[in-house]
Order: structure tokens, then sequence, then C-alpha cells
């Protein structure tokens, strides 16, 4: 057989800078990668595939094929046909402590109201409807991590059975991964959108550490929620597809075709290409429809060459989704009691570093970081709604009266690293800028960095240039900290745990008092909660006069606080005798320097407070309540009583921990 022969031209040659056999240093590589983004300046897209064929690790762990084959669609609706399911997953490292944060988290998925009869959520695995919690968390007390997932399909409500969607999904990760799945999870209806979520251990079968490939987490359990909701459901027809995508055309916020105009934007001008295709012109409609909502919210504008885009656009559209997340949010919860032209972000920056308010009620804000919000009546007569990182059980109920104020906020170390690189080259930092500062540097260190400023780009605070390098402002560690104090939640002070109706004529001492001693400033407006303020201070002071626990003395109103500390004593005293006769245990009143010690059942909120019930075979008492007792309860506690509080002692550690 006659040997085959090729004919080599100049086109075959490939130029390799650098020495002979050498791989290419560190200079070679960043000079390529801007040879690269010059010439996808020049023709975009012609070099994108080179340019993105760098190793990423996203393939390392288990699922990394299957996930690959997911990724490409031959039909342009093909990645639209399918019934949509978004999926939230998170891997939390547990560490030393991580077992009492994965019980918290637990007992927050079976929050109070998940089911649709308003009950607790109940949590259910692979194989049973009723699942023990603490045994699946003890089973994985040793377990480097774990992983939080959230399965929401669209169309959850059509659903036959959200146990059973769950349970195939889950089926098919595991011929996935190649591993048996150890889970536990809880279905969620007090929501706008019915929703799942998952406690999968980090643990394979065979002992080994479970590592799940990156792009399997990306792609993979989300092809396989739409797969299982589509088999059920079926598929969504081209009608239904273009419809939804030309709805999302106007939606005042951050949609899937602004992150398609972005891709096809160059310094922010978008030119539209001649359509060929019926796809193409639907397509071309579609960025038509878009350009001209966003022409009208005066974040595009028309040019000789294209549309430009306005840089805000992201951040503007973001914030405007959140609004809306927030109004629907809070619909939920004050229902028609709602007023839209008085809802207010207490995370915005036009908040007051202080505010009181009436709680109106409360409900997650993040299920994925176990975030939850207090809805309020502010006594200026706004409606606020605001993140707090509150256990479910700390939650003040409705009707209660809090004091929120700004978390502090100070910028991370990632940030003082990428603004003193910046200082040294004209405002500008990059990954290669970082490098030669610090050649010690791993590329993963680096990368964090990277995504620190993706997540500060999102709010507006730097930018990105096309050639990957950032513009970071002068003042950039000021508005890192702003960042970080709007993500951190108000810090919550309840000032009462009973409503406003209750307080006038309590036998315990009250927020009210110190504004009337003018120790407690409350801003008060003639309307809504802000005159029910004023009433009740002028009805608390009458009462107080007649019962002798008040007088003015040199133009200064003056509360016999001794008089009304023994009145308040007697009241709990009167509260744990009603208790005795539901219960009927006997009630004993703890003193300071005695031991406390008993099952913690539950807390009971008086005008004086928040209090814990602990409880003995035959008696219990009530000492004042505090957060951490909430991980606690239905458990043996102890502690030592003092003026103010108990000492806990949780473990059996020599001495302590106390709280």
């Amino acid at each position: 057989m006659a040997p085959a022969f090729t004919v080599s031209t100049d086109d075959d040659f490939r130029p390799k800078l650098g020495r002979i056999r050498s791989a290419g240093g560190r200079a070679a590589k960043r000079y390529m990668a801007k040879l690269y983004v010059r010439m996808e300046k020049a023709k975009p897209g012609a070099f994108a595939r080179r340019a993105d064929g760098r190793f990423t690790g996203a393939r390392i762990g288990r699922g990394a094929g299957v996930a690959a084959a997911f990724v490409n669609r031959s039909h342009p609706f093909a990645k639209f046909r399918a019934r949509r399911v978004a999926v939230k997953i998170r891997s939390v490292r547990l560490g030393k402590n991580g077992l009492p944060k994965a019980r918290a988290h637990l007992k927050y998925i079976q929050r109070d109201g998940a089911e649709r009869d308003g009950t607790p959520g109940k949590l259910y695995g692979p194989d049973r409807d009723v699942v023990d919690g603490a045994a699946f968390l003890e089973e994985g007390k040793t377990d480097r991590h774990q992983f939080r997932i959230i399965l929401s399909p669209e169309e959850a409500g059509e659903l036959e059975d959200l146990n059973r969607f769950t349970r195939d999904v889950m089926a098919s990760a595991e011929r996935d991964l190649g591993t048996r799945l150890d889970w536990v999870a809880v279905n969620h209806y007090d929501t706008d959108h019915p929703h799942v979520h998952v406690v999968l251990r980090g643990r394979a079968d065979d002992g080994k550490d479970l590592v799940i490939a990156r792009n399997y987490i990306t792609h993979g359990f989300r092809a396989r929620a739409e797969e299982r909701a589509t088999l059920e459901l079926g598929p969504r027809r081209d009608l239904d597809i273009a419809g939804a995508r030309m709805r999302e055309a106007t939606k005042e916020r951050f949609t899937s075709i602004d992150r398609e105009l972005q891709a096809l934007s160059a310094d922010g001008l978008v030119r539209l290409s001649e359509p060929k295709t019926v796809y193409d012109r639907f397509r071309s409609k579609l960025f038509m429809a878009r350009l001209r909502t966003l022409e009208q919210m005066q974040l595009a504008r028309r040019d000789r060459d294209g549309w430009r885009l306005s840089p805000a656009m992201e951040a503007t559209l973001r914030e405007a989704g959140r609004r809306g997340d927030i109004i629907r949010s809070m619909e939920q919860v004050v229902g028609e009691r709602l007023s839209l032209q008085n809802v207010q972000d207490y995370s915005g920056e036009a908040a007051p570093t202080r505010l009181v308010g009436r709680v109106i009620g409360s409900g997650a804000a993040d299920d994925a970081h176990d975030r939850r919000f207090l809805a309020l009546e502010g006594t200026g007569g706004n409606q606020w709604h605001a993140e707090v990182n509150l256990a479910p059980g700390a939650m003040p109920s409705a009707g209660a009266i809090v004091e929120l104020s700004k978390a502090e906020g100070a910028p991370r170390k990632s940030d003082v690293t990428i603004a003193a690189i910046a200082e040294r080259h004209g405002g500008v930092y990059s990954g290669d800028l970082h490098a030669d500062a610090d050649p010690k540097s791993s590329a993963d260190y680096r990368l964090t960095h990277k995504r620190r400023l993706e997540a500060l780009r999102r709010a507006g605070i730097v930018e990105r240039d096309p050639d990957g390098s950032w513009r970071i402002p002068a003042d950039y560690l000021a508005r890192a900290a702003e960042f970080e104090r709007g993500q951190a939640g108000a810090q919550v002070r309840v000032l009462s745990w009973v409503s406003l109706e209750q307080l006038p004529e309590a036998r315990a001492r009250t927020f009210l008092d110190e504004a009337l001693e003018k120790r407690g400033n409350v801003d008060t407006v003639a309307s809504g909660f802000g005159d029910d303020v004023k009433k009740a201070m002028a009805a608390r002071r009458r009462w107080l006069m007649a019962e002798g626990l008040a007088s003015e003395e040199g133009g200064r109103f003056v509360i016999d606080r001794k008089r009304l500390a023994l009145m308040e004593r007697e009241a709990l005293v009167a509260e744990g005798a009603r208790l005795s006769k539901q219960s009927g245990k006997s009630f004993g009143q703890a003193v300071e320097g005695e031991r406390v010690a008993g099952i913690y059942r539950q807390s009971v909120d008086l005008p004086a407070g928040r209090f814990a019930i602990v409880e003995k075979s035959k008696e219990f008492t009530l000492v004042p309540w505090r957060a951490a007792l909430e991980a606690r309860a239905g458990m043996e506690i102890s502690g030592v009583m003092r003026r103010g509080g108990v000492t806990w002692e949780f473990g059996k550690t020599r001495g302590g921990p106390a709280i």
C-alpha cells in the first residue's frame, strides 16, 4: 500500500514564543493572553473558543463528563424547551464547629408554616416519608462538608408530588455521580414559588469525601431537575417559549436578554446584525423590544452605529429587581395593608441609622443562606423591609416593637490588597498585576479577588475593562465597607416582645418609660404607628401618675423604679401560677446565685420581656431568655442565676463554655 503524503503550507506554521523546548514563562503567557484579547476585539467570536480553552478545574470530581454533555444544544430553542427549574447549591464546610450550624440549618428549613396547611416542614429521604433529622446529623458529624441544595420548579404547583420529583432528581444524580447519596429534604409552600430544600452529606458510599465536579454543580443538577419536570409535564412549545421571552423583554429587572446584549456589546455599543434565519429574526425582534424598554428606563440610547448601553444598566436593573422581590415578599406577609408608595428597604443608603417600628410579620429573605426579613411599620409612617440574621425561634412575633440599627461594615482583606495594587498602578487592578506584586500568590487565591470584584461590579462599585483588568475608584475601601454594611443585615434590639396595647398599664418597665423620661428618642408622626405610640405614651403617663409610680420634679418626669421592679416580680409570679395551672407542674422562682437546671421547653412573651420555661419532672421556672437557647430546645441545660440573667453552661467541659 502506497504511503500517504500530506502537503505542508504556510498556514500550518504556528510560531511558539520563548526558548527552545520551553513551555513558556509567565511573561509569554501574559503576552498571548493580551494578543487573544486584541484579536477578539478585531473579530468578535472568532477566537473565543481558543481563549476559553484554558484549564479551570471545573471538571475535577464526579459527574464532569455528564455535565459536559448538557452544555451543547443543537436546536436554538433546546435550552428553553425544557420545563425550567431554578437550582441553588452551596458546599458548606463543617469543620470542628460545623455540627451546631448544620443543626440550626436543619431546624430553619423545618420552620413553622412551611407545609401547605401551615404546619412545620417535614423531613423525608430517599425511601422514607419521615426522617429523624438528629440521627441524620449524627451520622454525618465527621463529614468534611455537606451540600445544601434548593430545587424550585417554575410549575411546582402542577407537579403531582414534590417528594417523588425530588427523589427522581436525586436518583438521577446518583447514577451520574456513581455513588449512593445520603440526603434529607423538606418541601416549602410558604413562598410565591413552592420549592424543596435538600441537605446532602459530603460523603460517598466508599467512605471518601464526596467531590462533585464544578460543572456538574453548575449544569448537571439543573439539567436533571428540568429533565424530570419535562418528563412529567411535557416539553414547552415553541410558541410558549417565544411568548415567555417576549414577556421577559419588558421586565424591570436584570434578565437573560440583558446578559446576551452585554455579550454582544463592544465598549457598551450593541450592533444588531442582519437576520438570516427565522430564529435570527425572532432574536432581533426580541433584542429591539428589550432595547426599547431599556430606553424608557434611560438605560440605553440610540446611537449612529447601534445602541449605547448605560454603564449602570446591570446595577440599576438588579436594584429594580430587588425592589420587586421586596414588594412581593412584603405583600405575602402584610397582605391588603401593604402601601406600595411607602415600602422602604432598610439596607438602602437613604435608610436611617436607627429605626423604631412595629413588627407586621416576617418571612424568608434568602433561603440559600438562611436569611429572614422583618416587615415593620415605622413611627415615620413608612413600611420597612429589613433583612436580619435571626434564627426562626428568635424572631419577634407580629405586634412586637423593635429598634433597628445599621450594622458596622468594614472592607475585607481582599479589598485592602486590591486597593493597594490599584493605587500603585493608576487605579487599575488585574490578575497579572497581582501576580507581579505577590509572586507567591496562587491562581486560586487571585481568583478569590476576581470573584470579589465581580460582586462589587454588580453593585456598581468597580468597572471591568475588555482586557480583563478592573478600574478601581479612589474611594474603593469606603464603598466596599458600605457594601459590606448592606450585606450584613440590620441589628435588632427588641423594645417590647408584646403589643403596644399591653404597655400603658403594664406592671413592668417598658420602652415607653424611657421615652417619657427622655432617655430614649422615639420619633412620632400624627398617623399610623407613630400616632399610636404618641397615644400610648400619654396613657402610660396617666397610669403611672394614678398608681403613684411617677411624679413631676423640677419639670422632669421621674419614675419610681424600685416599686415598678417589685411589681414586675409580682407579675412574673402571677404568670408562673397561670402556667402552673395549665401544665400541672409547680412553679418555683429562681433567685440570684441559685443553679438553674432542666429541659428548655419554650419561651413566653411578657411586658417585662421574653422568658424561657425550664422544666424538671414535677416543677418549672421562668428565667430571662437568650437567643442561644433556641439551638437547645428540648435539651438539658444548666446555669447559674445572676442579676439580669443566667450564666448558661453548655457542654461538659470543665468550667464552661458559658454565655
